[in-house]
């Protein structure tokens, strides 16, 4: 269980090579939102809205929230090595 927490006033530093990485995260993060608590998602979602990025236009809650629930999922199907045998 998330414990009450408030939000951070700091902003996340990366190198712009390290982008794929925070986005793979942020995937992962959605596609496992609704395993989340109501709680930990609003805390989520308004961690982001206050989080600085390198746009400087700042992004909503409503935005974030719009986002979440619109966007779609698809299965990865991944390359089967070679040998391997099909279904595994």
């Amino acid at each position: 269980m998330i414990e009450a927490r408030q939000i951070l006033l700091k902003s996340l530093k990366y190198r712009v090579q390290d982008e794929r990485v925070l986005r793979r995260l942020a995937s992962a993060l959605v596609l496992q939102w609704d395993e989340l608590s109501d709680e930990f998602q609003d805390l989520i979602i308004d961690q982001a809205a206050m989080v600085e990025d390198r746009e400087p236009e700042p992004v909503s809650v409503e935005e974030i929230e719009a986002f979440v629930r619109s966007v779609k999922t698809t299965a990865i199907v991944k390359p089967r090595q070679a040998g391997e045998a099909p279904g595994q």
